[in-house]
């Protein structure tokens, strides 16, 4: 039976249990790698996943780009000359906090379970059962699922958010969470100088 073969028979189905896997180091130091509907634009470090050393984005990078728009843009309008110096320093620190967190979440590897897959400490590492994804058939943890609007699976998928422009999964959680802190306080910091500044007028 040839390997093609093989591979769809057992789509689907269990495996035996194999050693926790992890990226390739192939992965490192290379550009514009398309990984599933997903780009990698740069790997430039062996600690591969998170911005800046990972340059990961999704399908729907355009999206990605307005929610930058949105969230920074308006905050420009309300500098003014005769503005509270404590406001202005506020709106600069929301801004950076901001932009930071959402980069790292839009940006970031969300856990994606790569084709070229090597095993990570075969001898003692963590073994656990995967199964053979029928969509982009490569071998995944059981703590994986397929993301059809990416087209690759993703460890702990939380859900596929366009604004961010890819999904949310194992690597990326905890930052969307900060960045939806800073957004909201962000918006409200917004409010408040809006306020301030029709009622000094």
């Amino acid at each position: 039976m040839s390997a093609d073969a093989e591979l769809s028979a057992r789509q689907g189905e269990e495996v035996e249990p194999t050693a926790k896997y992890t990226p390739s180091t192939r992965t490192n130091g290379r550009c514009c790698v398309r990984v599933g509907r997903t780009h990698v634009l740069c790997s430039l470090s062996r600690r591969y996943g998170y911005f800046p050393s990972t340059c990961h984005v999704g399908p729907h990078w355009g999206c990605m780009l307005v929610t930058y728009c949105l969230a920074i843009g308006p905050a420009f309008f309300f500098f003014a000359d005769d503005m509270l110096l404590g406001l202005k320093v506020a709106l600069v620190v929301s801004i950076c906090l901001t932009t930071a967190s959402f980069t790292m979440v839009a940006c970031s590897d969300p856990g994606v379970v790569f084709q070229d897959l090597e095993v990570a400490n075969p001898l003692q590492g963590d073994v656990e059962t995967g199964i053979i994804c029928a969509q982009c058939e490569v071998r995944r943890p059981l703590n994986a699922s397929h993301c059809s609007d990416c087209g690759v699976c993703v460890r702990e998928l939380d859900h596929h958010c366009p604004w961010t422009g890819k999904c949310v999964g194992e690597r990326t959680i905890k930052w969307f969470y900060v960045f939806l802190t800073f957004i909201s306080l962000h918006c409200m910091l917004i409010g408040a100088v809006c306020l301030v500044t029709f009622a000094a007028r």
